[in-house]
């Protein structure tokens, strides 16, 4: 045998097996050597971008059932239990009221539209959600730093904390508040819609530890009473089921604004435009969406804080900003002149002979929430509303009854301007609210709200909530940043971002 027919023997036979040892053994001894080499003081910066949300990323169909882990207990609840829904399906149980989930069809939710359903199978994507812009300060560090900047305290918090886990523990099973709230039945979905808001406020989702099971249901039983029309409730053409509506239609575009979950877009979009097929040539609202002489700034007022959600969740109804500049001129029509603020009612277009502290709050507000904060006619709802200030003392409620929906608007108007009035509007009413609070333990809620169409204990409580969160809710418009288009955009320390899996 010549040499080399040896040497190519040995390179056929040997050559591989040494050579692959040989290969192994640099990459054990790479390993080791970065396992014990020091670690740098300073750590790497890293980029986190948001992806955007669409339907051809969205992946893993989850059907799961949210069911509870324990009925809702009436006392010593562990409120430091976390869901058990901290990634969410948002399927909605077949036997939710008005699903239509259960048959072979798999019928829309309540109105019959198979892509709703789609919709809530399918939802979120599996990207990182970064709450930005308008919603930065419902973040952890977002709001400790709102707080900080503007009047907040700890124990404002500790109050908000409490209600919302008494929301927790009374929601019922098919995410209502129902059984705790009994005088008011009818206006469960409405009442639903006020809770959800106080969660969202907070930056709760359906991805969250503690709240994530309450949020989902709440949505879910929501989008459940939303009829084929659009309709959220049982009558939403009624008289007070035009409350109900702009409620619900207000939660859903947040809780869409928050989490980008597609089924509650096409909910929003449908309430969205019941809204805006309601709205009165004046660019008013009145009871049962009727169309003029009479106007309703209570109505009103609910419908146009939803139109601002959903123009900040991105709707792309068309007509929304048309409707949007109706409202406005209708808002600046209705300022009683030789007085500065703002009635219930009118006709045609044309306001009242006497302002009130409740609508003159809800006017101001919804002006500074369309974007013109700083016109005339707000400015002479904020005098108004100093030359005739409302009793913030919980325990001088008017008959037995507090005013927490004047303080509602108040809170929320005044917040927006900042200044010296805002700072003495907050020493009030949140040291009244914190003093008001019937605490259990480490539950709280408040009772003897003074609204006639749904005056109860959910009511009363997540209104006084949503005011001890004024300071996270919405930058105040003198520090507005405008939502920019869903894009890429890199992570700050102060973002909350939620990986859903």
């Amino acid at each position: 045998m010549d040499v080399n027919h040896i040497k190519r023997l040995i390179k056929e036979h040997v050559w591989g097996p040494v050579g692959s040892v040989i290969v192994h053994v640099v990459i054990v001894t790479m390993l080791v050597v970065f396992a014990v080499a020091p670690q740098s003081q300073v750590a790497p910066e890293v980029e986190v971008n948001m992806m955007e949300t669409k339907a051809d990323v969205l992946e893993e169909v989850l059907k799961t059932e949210v069911k509870p882990e324990t009925p809702p207990p009436e006392k010593d609840v562990d409120v430091d239990r976390p869901d058990s829904a901290t990634t969410s399906t948002m399927d909605v149980p077949s036997d939710a009221p008005g699903s239509g989930m259960g048959n072979a069809e798999g019928a829309g939710i309540g109105s019959g539209d198979p892509s709703l359903a789609a919709g809530f199978e399918v939802a979120m994507a599996k990207s990182p959600l970064v709450m930005r812009g308008l919603y930065a300060t419902r973040t952890a560090g977002g709001r400790g730093g709102a707080l900080s900047a503007f009047g907040g305290t700890k124990r404002g918090e500790d109050a908000v904390m409490r209600a919302l886990r008494w929301l927790k523990a009374k929601q019922d099973e098919d995410g209502s508040w129902k059984t705790v709230d009994q005088a008011y039945p009818d206006h469960a979905p409405a009442m639903a819609g006020l809770a959800l808001l106080c969660f969202l406020a907070h930056g709760e989702t359906p991805a969250s530890p503690e709240f994530g099971q309450t949020v989902e249901r709440a949505m879910k039983y929501i989008v459940s009473k939303q009829g084929p029309n659009g309709g959220f409730g049982e009558k939403p053409f009624s008289d007070h089921g035009t409350y109900e509506h702009g409620i619900c239609t207000y939660a859903i575009a947040e809780g869409f604004g928050l989490t980008k979950i597609m089924a509650l877009k096409e909910a929003m979009d449908k309430g969205i435009q019941i809204i805006i097929n309601g709205q009165q040539a004046c660019g008013g609202y009145d009871y049962a969406y009727k169309a003029e002489p009479r106007w309703d700034m209570s109505v009103t007022g609910w419908q146009l804080q939803a139109m601002k959600a959903a123009k900040m969740a991105g709707c792309s109804n068309e007509k929304l900003e048309e409707s949007i500049t109706k409202a406005i001129d209708f808002l600046r029509k209705i300022n009683i002149p030789g007085q500065g603020g703002f009635g219930y009612s009118g006709n045609n277009g044309a306001p009242d002979s006497k302002s009130t502290p409740s609508m003159t709050g809800a006017a101001t507000l919804c002006l500074q929430l369309l974007g013109k904060p700083d016109c005339k006619e707000v400015k002479n709802g904020l005098k108004w509303l100093n030359d005739n200030p409302v009793t913030v003392e919980w325990e001088k409620g008017d008959g037995g009854k507090h005013a927490v929906y004047a303080w509602y608007y108040i809170t929320q108007a005044k917040f927006q301007k900042g200044g010296p009035d805002w700072k003495a509007w907050n020493t009030m009413f949140s040291t009244a609210l914190i003093k008001g609070q019937i605490i259990e333990g480490k539950l709280g809620h408040w009772e003897g709200g003074d609204s006639g169409w749904a005056s109860g204990i959910v009511y009363t409580t997540t209104l006084s909530c949503l005011m001890l969160e004024v300071y996270y809710r919405y930058l105040p418009t003198f520090q507005h940043v405008e939502n920019a288009p869903d894009a890429p955009v890199a992570a700050k320390s102060d973002d909350v971002v939620v990986e859903v899996k």
